[in-house]
C-alpha cells in the first residue's frame, strides 16, 4: 500500500458497486478494495491528513468508447468531442505505521466526504479546498478550478495533468490550458 495511490470512491456510506471505496466510520477510515476486503485506518493512528486537487485529461470520446452514448452524455461537455479536465481530490493519510494515498473518483462525493472528515480530524488543506467545498456547488467548483488550477499546479507543485494518455494528448491539453 505504501506509495501506491489508489483510485477510490470517497463515501459516507458503503455502496454495493464493486468500485474500491474509502468509507468514513465513527472512529475509522475504511479502505474497501475491489474484493470487498477492508483495511481499517483508526483515527487514533492518523498523524496527518492532507488534501490536494488534481486534474486528469478527459476526452468525451473515451467515455463513448467505454460506455456508449451514456458515457458520452455523462459529463459537463456532453456531446462535444474536445479535451477538457476532470478534477479530483488526493487524500494523503499518514499513520504511525504507514502512508495511504487515495485519489477520489469524483468531486461531488469527495467534497461531502472531506467536509465530514474535517469535523473529526484536522486536514492540511494548502489550497483551501474545504472553503470551496462549503461555498460552491459542484459545477461552480469545477469552473473555479478551470480558472485556478494552472496557478495552483505551479505554486503547490501539482501534476498538470495527471494522466495515462499518450504524449500527443498531453501536449494538446497543455496548449489548451
Amino acid at each position: 500500500m505504501k506509495n501506491n495511490r489508489k483510485q477510490v470512491q470517497f463515501l459516507l456510506r458503503s455502496i454495493t458497486d464493486d468500485v474500491p471505496q474509502l468509507l468514513l466510520e465513527e472512529n475509522n477510515l475504511v479502505f474497501r478494495n475491489e474484493l470487498k476486503e477492508d483495511i481499517l485506518i483508526p483515527f487514533s493512528s492518523i498523524t496527518s491528513i492532507k488534501i490536494l486537487p488534481i486534474n486528469r485529461i478527459y476526452n468525451p470520446s473515451v467515455g463513448f468508447l467505454k460506455d456508449g452514448m451514456k458515457g458520452l452524455l455523462a459529463h459537463r461537455n456532453a456531446g462535444i468531442f474536445s479535451i477538457y479536465f476532470n478534477y479530483f481530490v488526493d487524500l494523503n493519510v499518514d499513520t504511525t505505521t504507514n502512508t495511504y494515498l487515495f485519489e477520489s473518483l469524483d468531486l461531488e462525493n469527495a467534497s461531502r466526504f472531506i467536509l465530514k472528515l474535517n469535523e473529526n480530524i484536522k486536514i492540511v488543506d494548502d489550497v483551501n479546498l474545504i472553503d470551496l467545498f462549503k461555498n460552491k456547488s459542484t459545477n461552480e467548483l469545477k469552473e473555479y478550478m478551470d480558472k485556478h488550477y494552472k496557478d495552483w499546479a505551479k505554486k503547490y507543485n501539482l501534476e498538470n495533468p495527471r494522466t495515462t494518455l499518450d504524449e500527443s494528448m498531453v501536449r494538446l491539453a497543455h496548449n489548451k490550458h
